[in-house]
């Protein structure tokens, strides 16, 4: 029994009642933005970020090597909502091109007597981001929210509701999100609030300043993106620029190891945030008596660079750090024959959520679903998973990326949406200046199979015409600029 803390601190209880096989089960989806695996003790974390996350694994399935299609908010939820790759969906800009012979997961559940809401944190899951659809209620009352707001009006909501049929819950946050510095106790709890260094103002001001060892001060992140140097926010493109514009603004500061480390502590401690939010969610489905008959799927959309490649965001690239999410599926008390702690350590994709909930459901995915149902892992089964996870940037990334046992590979140059992309990828140099490794000594044989998987891939997949972006309202454009997403048209 999920109970108020500390007890929610504690292990995960014993064997659950007997399995009922009906009514169908209520269906609650948590994702919390910007959350990366590495950060749960559950995926491996030994520094006690995530005690009421890592309960929560003890009582399900985990899926340890679970990786996003997209690394920003609004492409990662279309692909999990239609289980369909981003660049499938996302015809230009950051809404996602969704037709209605697409449907999303809430459509399919409300045809087979689902109730519907989401609580959502606005901002890429604003309305205007159209992943909305199939919803009977859709709240998503300012930008950039909490679990702290979405997680209790998703009670009220379920309190409300027909008690008679079943429900699908969506519940959001941008917890871990940048800014990552949270109310006290978190916000500081493993940073040092007396620490004097350019870090301290990092947090406070928007660590997507922060690029190659330097904060950038009044240096507007605009003026990044928008110059000719871009693309991979190389050290010299960066001095370059302050160069060029620095003479009429402060110059940047120079940071070291500290202040990296500094951030990454409040990173952490936003982390720790998000936990005790996940922790009151379940502690209210607990005294509700839901967690008897309901499935509750917790995931990260994308994780974040915390200073390993030079910046701090997820808006430059598709390493693991950007794309490597915790997955967790806790199945209903009821079902007692399934058990409880597995670890799958096989290849998975957010695509894979949308079949996964609906077998559940008992309903069947739509036809041009590219996922697969984790279900066969969740109930312990011999279940192998992927051979490739397969990841592509946004439009100024112009990359496209594949995951396998051993390591990834990236291409950088033509975004996925360009028919010659595959033809390109097959003819470069391994060794050239298009493909990155991860790690960097990756063996050649390895990234030869990757570029026949990549190029596989893309070639079975059935891009979404370009079309002009959609203009944003102002405000959510200037919601989205202030929290780092530099490339909002």
């Amino acid at each position: 029994m999920w109970s108020l803390l500390p007890s929610l601190l504690l292990s995960a209880c014993g064997t659950a009642p007997a399995a009922d096989p009906a009514p169908p089960p209520n269906l609650i989806l948590v994702s919390i933005d910007t959350l990366r695996a590495d950060r749960l003790g559950a995926f491996g974390n030994p520094n006690g970020l995530s005690p009421n996350l890592d309960r929560f694994a003890a009582e399900g399935a985990r899926f340890t090597q679970a990786y996003s299609q997209a690394v920003i908010t609004a492409p990662s939820h279309a692909s999990f909502f239609t289980s369909r790759y981003p660049v499938e969906e996302v015809g230009s800009g950051r809404a996602p091109a969704l037709g209605p012979d697409k449907p999303l997961l809430a459509e399919v559940l409300k045809i087979y007597g689902y109730q519907t809401a989401a609580f959502v944190g606005g901002g890429d899951l604003n309305p205007a981001m159209k992943l909305n659809v199939g919803f009977d209620q859709y709240n998503s009352p300012e930008d950039f929210a909490s679990l702290w707001r979405s997680a209790p009006a998703a009670l009220q909501w379920i309190d409300k509701r027909d008690h008679t049929k079943p429900f699908f819950t969506f519940i959001h946050g941008y917890d871990t999100h940048v800014h990552y510095l949270k109310p006290t106790p978190f916000g500081y709890l493993y940073g040092d609030l007396g620490y004097q260094g350019p870090g301290q103002l990092a947090v406070r001001t928007g660590t997507e300043r922060l690029v190659h060892g330097k904060l950038l001060n009044d240096t507007s992140p605009l003026d990044i993106v928008h110059s000719s140097y871009l693309r991979n926010y190389s050290e010299e493109a960066v001095a370059d620029l302050q160069a060029r514009i620095g003479r009429s603004r402060r110059p940047a500061q120079s940071t070291n190891t500290d202040d990296i480390e500094f951030v990454r502590k409040i990173y952490d401690g936003a982390v720790s945030y998000a936990d005790a939010q996940l922790g009151l969610l379940m502690v209210g489905l607990a005294e509700r008596g839901l967690l008897e008959n309901t499935a509750v799927m917790v995931l990260g959309d994308h994780g974040e660079q915390l200073g390993e490649y030079g910046y701090f965001n997820h808006c430059c690239g598709t390493h693991d750090e950007e794309s490597h999410v915790p997955l967790i599926l806790r199945l209903p008390d009821r079902m007692s024959e399934v058990p409880r702690g597995v670890v799958h350590t096989g290849l998975v994709e957010l695509v894979d959520v949308m079949p996964t909930l609906l077998e559940l459901a008992g309903a069947a995915p739509p036809g041009e679903a590219r996922g697969r149902s984790l279900m066969p892992a969740a109930r312990g089964e011999d279940w192998k998973g992927r051979d490739y996870a397969f990841t592509t940037g946004n439009d100024r990334m112009r990359s496209v990326s594949a995951r396998g046992p051993k390591g990834r590979l990236t291409y950088t140059g033509v975004y996925a949406y360009a028919a010659i992309v595959p033809d390109l990828i097959e003819a470069a140099s391994l060794t050239g200046p298009g493909f990155d490794a991860q790690p960097a000594d990756l063996d050649l044989v390895e990234k030869a199979k990757m570029r026949t998987a990549l190029v596989t891939w893309l070639r079975s997949l059935e891009p979404a015409p370009r079309q002009a972006p959609e203009e944003l309202p102002p405000a959510l454009r200037e919601a989205l600029r202030a929290r780092g997403y530099w490339d909002v048209q």
